[in-house]
């Protein structure tokens, strides 16, 4: 029997005896599962990681070679896939064959948004990029980057991470695991069929928000404003169903925009963060020559990925004009309607602050000391 087969039997014994064992839980109690998400998660993964390291892994890799699979929930053509492709080139570059970082996007591994935290801390995978605002579950902190009009330039949120990531950190520690670098999407704002330059414009505007923050700044500042997956998007705008998105400047292409709404005004609400990390006894693997290698070459994938993610904003500022849409850009926005909207922000960042109590303000109180 090939190695692929013997691969796909053990897959297919593992998962049909999983949900088996899932179904026989749920059975036996009506309320909750005895074998929970995670717990099954880790089982199941950690017995796949077994399979495959048997077999494929073994094929590309001397013995004494480490390797790190490096799972993301997106692909190598996103901004985060790009990150981790540089990443694993510069540790290919610097440490030779002492370490391999094997890139798998697209959720081939089978993760998605938080199990990605889960499962480099149960050590079915060694590494992964995971959305940082995703982790809200597992500490309010993370929320930060998503938090409205806080940072409001690329430069402003490089600075916001480096600040902040000192306290990130000490929470990846307690899960047993290592924070390495972050990249930066792309800042929100607003595709319509016209700019949005005054409350005038947002008032009753039935727009596209994309959590639970910014569907409360949008109806504070007096929009109509929906909860809606990315994946709904074209039939809510073909169908009339909203008029408006907050979202990225490249996100006009992806959804071909110009088809629906003429404007994009730029107004900077936020930059979220995807992170690396990696199990600490991975790390702790290494020795002190390549931890500080290591910690150099995360030094310069923040630099990387701050170029990448500007580079992207100039390239969707250029998709968008080549399609007919009219960018307004922030410093043609009145000072006026960022401190409307800086206002209808204010209860959500206050409410940040109460979850996350002196840490948060700390790091507010550090970042806004440093932008003076």
């Amino acid at each position: 029997m090939t190695l692929q087969r013997r691969l796909a039997n053990a897959l297919t014994n593992i998962n049909v005896a999983g949900c088996a064992g899932l179904r026989q839980s749920n059975t036996a109690d009506g309320e909750d599962m005895k074998q929970d998400r995670r717990t099954f998660l880790k089982t199941t993964l950690m017995t796949t990681g077994a399979v495959m390291g048997g077999g494929l892994h073994n094929f590309a890799f001397a013995a004494d070679t480490m390797r790190w699979d490096m799972a993301d929930e997106y692909t190598e053509a996103n901004l985060s896939g790009k990150a981790a492709v540089n990443f694993a080139k510069l540790v290919s570059e610097r440490l030779g064959d002492r370490l391999s970082v094997q890139y798998h996007g697209g959720g081939t591994l089978g993760y998605k948004s938080a199990e990605q935290f889960d499962a480099v801390e149960d050590r079915a995978v060694q590494s992964a990029v995971t959305v940082l605002t995703q982790l809200g579950g597992v500490d309010p902190l993370f929320e930060l980057s998503s938090l409205p009009f806080v940072a409001q330039t690329p430069d402003e949120a490089l600075l916001l991470w480096q600040i902040a990531k000192p306290e990130y950190a000490k929470v990846f520690a307690d899960y047993d695991q290592v924070l390495l670098w972050a990249v930066p999407s792309p800042p929100s704002g607003i595709h319509a069929k016209m700019p949005i330059t005054s409350p005038e414009a947002l008032k009753g505007l039935r727009i596209r928000s994309y959590d639970a923050n910014s569907t409360r700044t949008l109806a504070a500042a007096g929009a109509a404003p929906l909860q809606i997956a990315w994946s709904d998007l074209t039939p809510q705008l073909s169908t009339g169903g909203i008029d408006a998105l907050l979202t990225s400047g490249e996100s006009a292409e992806k959804l071909t925009l110009w088809d629906y709404v003429s404007d994009f005004t730029e107004l900077n609400y936020a930059m979220a963060l995807s992170v690396a990390h990696v199990h600490k006894d991975d790390y702790d693997a290494l020795s002190d020559e390549d931890k500080a290698a290591l910690e150099q070459i995360c030094a310069e994938c923040d630099k990387y990925n701050w170029d990448l993610m500007r580079a992207s904003i100039d390239r969707a500022y250029e998709v968008m004009d080549d399609n007919g849409m009219t960018v307004t850009h922030a410093d043609a926005v009145p000072q006026d309607m960022f401190a409307f909207l800086q206002t209808a922000a204010d209860p959500v960042v206050q409410n940040w602050l109460e979850a996350t109590g002196d840490r948060g303000q700390a790091i507010l109180d550090a970042f806004k000391s440093s932008k003076s």
